[in-house]
Parts: structure tokens; C-alpha cells; sequence
């Protein structure tokens, strides 16, 4: 249901921006150096397919999980275990995200090492929850078996193609060398097991940095709508768990209040990714070279975009608890989750801004700053009120976008 969701409300998005996409579909091949240096990548271009939203499915669950996980250990610790497992999943998620981005996989072999790899994720998923417990090996092979597949997929893809087969190669020690450890910190006790995931998530992330991003294709309106639609998935559990907190006691004003109030800040930080700021994206990616396109899409997609992801869940979490308890204060690390998470979502709004487009978003950044004003305030007042400062950010941040109609557009340099 989530992802039919996200495909309506995507087709949305781009409907509301349809001036800004006819200008991106007139602008194809145009900026830069001229049509011919972007034409052989952008003739490949495609939207995302049934496929991928039907494999995007388990990650809606793996995020859910992620949430569970950090909800049953409301702790440092607990908040330190949920960001490495929300890192794993996500860099999961990356991996094949850019393995589809330029082949559609509509042979009858590639779709059957998806549906595999989706049920291998399923079980990890499942696993989640007690991945740092007593389901620790379980997840490491099902986490591993997500990572076979992924370099027989890329294998596949890569057959007869020397400029981009070698590049992909040397990335395969980064594709298993942390799930190898993941498996390696089922058998190490607390403490040790942690670090090794540490040691997995950066061996994993620093593949395309020490590898680099040589020969890697990106086709620019699918990467931007596939992305774009991870956030609507995460907004999308955010919203589960509003609905979580407030089962049990709906029928008191102050949780029906809570709820209105949670919605509208999920929805502020749905404007603040696809309002006005966003039509550029897509332009930016095809107006940058080829080489440089794979670097920008590394840097602001593949890595700037989880802190995005980790502010909703984050924030999931808080407001879970804020709706549950709406009339009294929220402990620390609840109030840290609720607003840490709204303003780590801003702040890395900007970051991604600032680097796709070396452009400030200074009302996101104040919109951020006062998110975590908002933590002390949350911790002494009852949740509801937390919540309604929280709201006030967004409509004020929301309004002055439509009020100013702000224009962060394509640069001629990274």
C-alpha cells in the first residue's frame, strides 16, 4: 500500500512542477559542452518501473524494522545500534539502486536474482530487530546473500562491457568485505560485535570514494525520481508510526490533536525535499559531464541523502512517542529523536543543496537550528506542545518558500 502510495504521490510531484520538467526535457543534451557529450547516456534514460517499486517493498519493512529496533532500547546505545543497522539497509538499498539506474533487468534471469535478493532482504528484515541479539547470524547471511546477488546482478551487467567491468570488479572486496563481517560479529559478544559493524558500514561507504566512480553510468531522471521516492518511503513510516502511538488512545482531543500536528510536520518536510528547491536536480545531473555526473550523484545522492532518511526515522521514533504520551513531557532521548530528527532532516537538506548546487538554502538551515532549539522545550512541556513548535517551523520555513518563490537551479561546476 505505502508503495502505491509513493508512486501516486511521485506522479504528483511532478505534475505540480510540470513547467520546470518540460524545461528539463527541453534542456536534455543542451547544457555544458553541447548535445552530443550527454546524448549516449541520456538516450538511456527511463522512470522507475514496477520492478523497482515492487523490490523497494522490503525496504519499506527494513526501515519499519529499523524503527522497532530503536523503540525496544530507547538509549544511546540503542540510538547507536539503530544508526549502523539504518546505514546498512540503506547502503543496501544504494547498491542497487545503482545497479538498476541504467538496465532495466527485464530478462528472465535478472528478474529472478531481484526476487531472490527481496526475499534474502526480507529475512534480514525480519531478523532486524535482534540483529545485534540473538538473531545476529540469521541477519549476517541473509544480509550476505543480498550482497551475493548483488554482484551476480552486477556480473551480468557487466559482461563485454570493458570500460565499466573493471571498475565494477575492483569495487566486489567493499561489496562482501562488510557483510563478511557482519557475519563474523554474530560470534563476537556486545561491545566487539558493535565495532565490527562499524568496521562493515565503512568498508562499505568508502568503496566509490577509494575505487572511485570511473565507467558507473547515471541516468539523471531516474536516479532523481528513485530517490525521491526512498524519502516518500521513509515519510511514509513516519507516518505508521504516528498511527502506532495513537491506536490505544485516539478517542482523548490531545492525541487526535498530536496526530494533526505530526502529519502536518511529515508534511513540511515533504515540502522542504520537493517544493520549489527541487526542479533543478535533474537538470544539474544532466548538465554535469559523465565522469563528474557519477561523482555528484555519489556525493548527493548515494551519501547526502542519508541523513535525510535518518532525520524521518529518527523522528518516526520521537513521534511515536509524542503522540502516545501527548500530554506529558517527553524524556531526553524521545525529545533528541523528535526534533534532533526534524533538524537533522533540514540540515541535511542543506548539505545535499549545497552540494548539488553550491547554493545555500539559509531558510532550511534556520528552520534546522530552531528543530533543535525545540529539544530542551520538549523535555519540560508536554509533548503536544513540542509538537506544535515543530509545526510552526515548517508552515513558517514552508510559507516564505511560497511567499519568496525561491530558485536554486544547475551551476557550471562541482
Amino acid at each position: 500500500m505505502v508503495v502505491a502510495l509513493t508512486r501516486t504521490m511521485w506522479v504528483d510531484v511532478r505534475d505540480i512542477e510540470g513547467g520546470e520538467v518540460a524545461v528539463e526535457q527541453d534542456s536534455r543534451g543542451d547544457a555544458g559542452g553541447g548535445a552530443g557529450e550527454y546524448a549516449a547516456e541520456d538516450t538511456a534514460d527511463r522512470s522507475v518501473g514496477t520492478l523497482e517499486l515492487f523490490f523497494d517493498l522490503v525496504f519499506v519493512y527494513a526501515m519499519s524494522q529499523v524503527t522497532i529496533l530503536m523503540l525496544a532500547d530507547i538509549s544511546w546505545a540503542g540510538f547507536g545500534r539503530g544508526l549502523l543497522a539504518l546505514a546498512v539497509v540503506w547502503w543496501a538499498w544504494v547498491c542497487y539502486a545503482w545497479l538498476t539506474n541504467t538496465s532495466d533487468h527485464a530478462g528472465p534471469a535478472h528478474r529472478l536474482l531481484i526476487f531472490l535478493a527481496m526475499a534474502a532482504m526480507l529475512v534480514a528484515a525480519v531478523a532486524l530487530p535482534q540483529a545485534f541479539g540473538g538473531r545476529a547470524l540469521v541477519f549476517g547471511l541473509a544480509f550476505l546473500a543480498v550482497r551475493l546477488i548483488h554482484v551476480a546482478l552486477l556480473a551480468l551487467d557487466v559482461r563485454g562491457e570493458a570500460d565499466v567491468g573493471a571498475p565494477a570488479l575492483r569495487l566486489v572486496p567493499s561489496l562482501l568485505g562488510g557483510p563478511a563481517l557482519l557475519v563474523a560479529a554474530a560470534f563476537v559478544d556486545t561491545q566487539g560485535r558493535e565495532l565490527l559493524w562499524i568496521a562493515a558500514v565503512v568498508i562499505g561507504f568508502s568503496g566509490p570514494v577509494v575505487i572511485g566512480t570511473a565507467g558507473w553510468g547515471v541516468a539523471p531522471g531516474y536516479f532523481v525520481e528513485r530517490h525521491g521516492q526512498i524519502i516518500i518511503i521513509a515519510l511514509g513510516e513516519a507516518i505508521v508510526q504516528v498511527g502506532a502511538g495513537a491506536e490505544h488512545s485516539l478517542g482523548r482531543l490531545s492525541v487526535v490533536t498530536a496526530v494533526l500536528l505530526a502529519v502536518l510536520i511529515a508534511a513540511g518536510l515533504w515540502w522542504s525535499y520537493f517544493g520549489y528547491l527541487r526542479g533543478g536536480a535533474e537538470r544539474r545531473l544532466r548538465g554535469t559531464r559523465n565522469g563528474e555526473r557519477a561523482r555528484l550523484a555519489r556525493d548527493s545522492y548515494s551519501y547526502l541523502h542519508l541523513p535525510l532518511v535518518a532525520g524521518v526515522v529518527f523522528f518516526a521514533l520521537g513521534v511515536h512517542e509524542a503522540v502516545a504520551g501527548a500530554d506529558e513531557p517527553l524524556p531526553l532521548l524521545p525529545a533528541v529523536a523528535l526534533a534532533g530528527g526534524v533538524a537533522l532532516f533540514f540540515a541535511g537538506d542543506v548539505a545535499y543543496r549545497w552540494r548539488d548546487h553550491h547554493q545555500l538554502a539559509v531558510d532550511r538551515l534556520l528552520a534546522a537550528l530552531g528543530a533543535a532549539a525545540v529539544i530542551p522545550v520538549a523535555g519540560v512541556a508536554p509533548a503536544l506542545a513540542a509538537l506544535a513548535g515543530l509545526t510552526l517551523i515548517c508552515l513558517l520555513q514552508t510559507s516564505w518558500e511560497l511567499w519568496r518563490h525561491p530558485v536554486i537551479g544547475p551551476v557550471d561546476s562541482s
